[in-house]
């Protein structure tokens, strides 16, 4: 399997982050991201307070760069 078919879903590892920056990020603005910057969100550490914090404005900013919008918060 190719690593780009790889990454054609939301691996879990960054769903997972996604929970802690409680931020939805929508499979279809998943598509939009390019190979180079999916993987840097699968490979970014978010863990951290301050790595939090970087993951969901870096996250942020990609979306708003991608779709013209602001992400959509994840309700809990």
């Amino acid at each position: 399997m190719a690593e780009a078919d790889d990454l054609a879903l939301i691996p879990r590892s960054v769903r997972d982050k996604l929970d802690r920056v409680a931020i939805k990020l929508h499979l279809k603005d998943w598509a939009l991201l390019t190979l180079a910057e999916r993987r840097r969100l699968v490979d970014q550490p978010c863990e951290s307070a301050a790595e939090v914090d970087r993951y969901r404005e870096e996250l942020s900013a990609l979306i708003r760069s991608r779709t013209g919008r602001e992400p959509d918060p994840l309700r809990r």
